[in-house]
């Protein structure tokens, strides 16, 4: 069934990207064109700047770390917890990325890491406790003021999705989510409510990512 919605919705964005007048075939960067490929938009839109429910936004974020998390997702390392259907709500990802080489991986991680991140949210009022949070929690020691400059190997998290940062936060809570620098932040995470975590990913997810690059 995956297969299937993939196929076609690869189907229509390649064509839409390559017979669009202001996109021609030499335009197409080696990176857009595996993206496209191998069925990322399905669920994170065609240039990796929308999402489907807790799926998070690609565009802008840091190319190593995109790279790392292709990896570990193909690999089994980094795995969720069930969705609706019970399965994994990384397995679609691991079944799409699994015959994917490294090499391709790195092309498709650089090229999403040059593209525009969506424009931010509107403020609400959960913002401000938020920011409060997340330096009361110690996030700013590893990602950085406003989640805007991390250390290397952790993501940037500013401007990304509400309900992606808040799943994040209670599965490496929950020991859930292990891999990579997860494991570092569970001490951290540990002591948070599930209402904390959702204050601090509203906040995040209002940050203009563009910035990090600035």
């Amino acid at each position: 069934m995956f297969d299937r919605f993939c196929a076609i919705i690869v189907a229509t964005v390649f064509s839409t990207v390559i017979g669009s007048s202001a996109a021609t075939a030499s335009e197409v960067t080696p990176g857009q064109a595996l993206f496209v490929e191998k069925g990322c938009p399905a669920c994170h839109g065609e240039d990796g700047r929308q999402s489907v429910d807790a799926i998070p936004i690609l565009a802008g974020q840091k190319g190593e770390y995109l790279f790392k998390q292709m990896k570990d997702v193909a690999d089994g390392r980094r795995v969720s917890g069930p969705d609706a259907s019970g399965e994994p709500r990384t397995k679609a990802m691991k079944d799409v990325m699994g015959p994917v080489s490294e090499a391709d991986m790195k092309v498709i991680a650089g090229w999403l890491a040059t593209v525009p991140p969506p424009p931010v949210r509107d403020g609400v009022d959960a913002a401000a406790e938020g920011a409060v949070l997340y330096d009361e929690f110690g996030c700013i020691g590893c990602h950085g003021a406003d989640g805007l400059k991390p250390l290397s190997d952790y993501p940037i998290l500013a401007g990304q999705t509400k309900e992606y940062l808040a799943l994040q936060l209670k599965e490496i809570r929950d020991d859930v989510r292990t891999n990579g620098r997860a494991r570092l932040m569970i001490g951290f995470a540990r002591p948070l409510t599930d209402a904390q975590a959702e204050r601090i990913a509203e906040y995040l997810t209002q940050v203009d990512r563009s910035a990090a690059t600035r």
